[in-house]
């Protein structure tokens, strides 16, 4: 095998590894963005009552930290935004009891006696960051999980978003 042909075959199998190790750029939607909407996933209605209150609270917990940034301007319809905040606080299970009424639903529900209603899942806390134009049922432009990452006062999730939005605003 000549000098050439072995350099080749050394070089081709060395750039997989190159390649990945290169991190994926963070979004430079994000950084240009002006304006934010903070939601959960029950809607942007913090008064609906299907809203949990652990998530009522990380969406003021959320909008707190945003303003004390001071980078976004928050906005309160969607159609004002360009980022959408999604947050969920992290929990094992939660029920609520009560007597509902379904009126028009042909779902049957008892007309007296307990309700209950669970939603379980990632024990973790999310914040995930939507492009606003597309909305909530596409892929996040960036998303993490942590552990007590939407309590006040750190907002760790939040405080995670501000590091990559200035580092990346810093690169070229």
């Amino acid at each position: 095998m000549t000098r050439r042909a072995l350099c080749f075959l050394v070089a081709s199998l060395l750039v997989p590894f190159v390649v990945a190790k290169e991190k994926p750029a963070f979004p430079k939607f994000i950084v240009s963005a002006k304006y934010v909407l903070v939601t959960t996933y029950f809607g942007d209605n913090l008064a609906d009552s299907r809203v949990p209150p652990a998530d009522r609270q990380a969406v003021i917990d959320v909008q707190d930290a945003i303003r004390d940034w001071g980078r976004y301007s928050l906005v309160y319809e969607r159609k004002n935004a360009e980022l959408i905040i999604l947050v969920r606080k992290g929990r094992t299970a939660e029920t609520r009891d009560g007597i509902g009424i379904h009126a028009g639903s042909n779902r049957p529900s008892p007309s007296v006696g307990p309700i209950t209603d669970v939603d379980a899942g990632d024990p973790q806390d999310m914040l995930a960051v939507y492009n606003a134009a597309l909305g909530t049922d596409t892929a996040p432009l960036w998303r993490d999980r942590m552990q007590e990452g939407l309590s006040a006062p750190d907002v760790k999730l939040v405080r995670e978003l501000r590091t990559k939005v200035e580092a990346a605003a810093k690169t070229p």
